[in-house]
């Protein structure tokens, strides 16, 4: 098992050099760019940012247009997608790993079950964690209320 680990710490490493090396100062604009997060006990994929473009800023923060996360569950050792977050652009900074905006964003689940709306945001990879600052709108699907909870207690 420590191999593994050991081997998915590297893989995670060099995919962060090279995220970083694509966007180095005065290279322009980078392509079709990803910024992944895995968990640290167990080297899972956590989460995805993917970018159409990418452009190093002269503060160190890289300006990504349109921007989408992807996080990520595991049922029996597959990995699903839970939710999307999805942004016309952002700052991504990548000592901190956060992405923010003061733009438009939504975010939604992969089963279609919530979608969140709103303008201005800050996601943070590490923990997963979206806030939400101005004109928020919640949209929960009606069909989830219809059949009565089920209870676990007997």
């Amino acid at each position: 098992m420590k191999p593994l680990r050991t081997f998915l710490f590297v893989l995670a490493l060099a995919g962060a050099v090279v995220a970083l090396a694509q966007g180095l100062p005065g290279e322009g604009v980078q392509r079709g760019i990803k910024f992944p997060e895995h968990d640290r006990q167990n080297g899972r994929l956590k989460s995805l940012l993917f970018g159409a473009t990418a452009v190093q800023q002269p503060d160190g923060l890289v300006l990504v247009t349109g921007m989408r996360v992807e996080t990520y569950t595991y049922r029996d050792n597959v990995r699903a997608l839970e939710m999307i977050v999805e942004s016309p652009a952002c700052v991504f900074d990548f000592r901190t790993k956060i992405a923010s905006s003061s733009g438009p964003m939504k975010a939604y689940r992969a089963d279609g079950s919530f979608t969140l709306e709103g303008v201005g945001f800050q996601w943070c990879q590490t923990n997963s964690m979206l806030s939400v600052s101005n004109q928020v709108r919640t949209l929960v699907r009606s069909d989830l209320f219809l059949s009565p909870p089920k209870s676990s207690l007997k």
